[in-house]
């Protein structure tokens, strides 16, 4: 893993996200964070940070302008922006330009900084679920897996200078307030059934950046709930 270039980490001031800033900056990764509201953390990292609404086209535009001001070239890109919303077209539009537009926009806004680079990866966060449908969160699901395709096609246009590839976790860590009952059923749908943190992803996102042959491609990360067969 090349630590001359930052690596831009979006959604990095809580749960996976900081957990992988974290364990970057500890590999002598430097990183740009990119969070939305409150730093929290990051505020006590060496780091460089954006405070970006990058479900708004404008806010995006400006940080791909300050970031072509001060880079001349990126190691690459960590997809992991994203929001759990209830069905209904408001969220559905939420939901679309945070894991669609916000993805392809600034692949494309930055794709001659990852060029520029010796070697570059753009690492997408999708979900498990996109590839097996969700009856309570339709309009989530359905977004994730327009976010995989996006790494097909990115794959594909950016080859052989970069990487391009999804990670499709399944449960990592639970929400603040989860009851005992939920907790206990949504563990049941794994073959390993455990709570697992931040930590599956973060490994998944060090091997991307350091294997040579690997792109276009989604790894998932899901404890074997694949083969819980009708279990959602």
């Amino acid at each position: 893993m090349s630590a001359t270039l930052p690596l831009l980490v979006t959604g990095a001031n809580r749960r996976v996200g900081l957990a992988l800033t974290r364990r970057l900056l500890a590999e002598s990764q430097p990183v740009i964070a990119v969070y939305r509201d409150d730093p929290g953390p990051l505020r006590d990292l060496e780091i460089e940070a954006y405070q970006v609404d990058l479900a708004e086209e404008a806010q995006r535009d400006t940080l791909l302008q300050q970031l072509h001001e001060r880079h001349p070239a990126l190691r690459g890109i960590v997809h992991n922006a994203s929001v759990w919303a209830e069905d209904g077209l408001e969220n559905l539009r939420l939901l679309y330009r945070l894991h669609l537009e916000a993805p392809y926009h600034l692949n494309l806004g930055l794709q001659d900084l990852l060029l520029a680079a010796p070697r570059a990866d753009i690492i997408h966060i999708g979900d498990d679920s996109a590839t097996r449908g969700s009856r309570n969160h339709i309009g989530y699901a359905a977004t994730k897996a327009a976010l995989h395709n996006l790494t097909l096609s990115f794959a594909e246009a950016l080859a052989p200078r970069v990487r391009v590839n999804t990670i499709a976790p399944g449960l990592l860590l639970f929400k603040e307030g989860a009851d005992e009952a939920y907790r206990e059923a949504t563990l049941d749908k794994a073959l390993l059934d455990f709570e697992p943190g931040a930590d599956p992803i973060v490994d998944t996102v060090l091997y991307l950046l350091s294997t040579q042959y690997a792109t276009g491609s989604t790894f998932t990360v899901n404890g074997g709930r694949h083969l819980r067969h009708g279990r959602r």
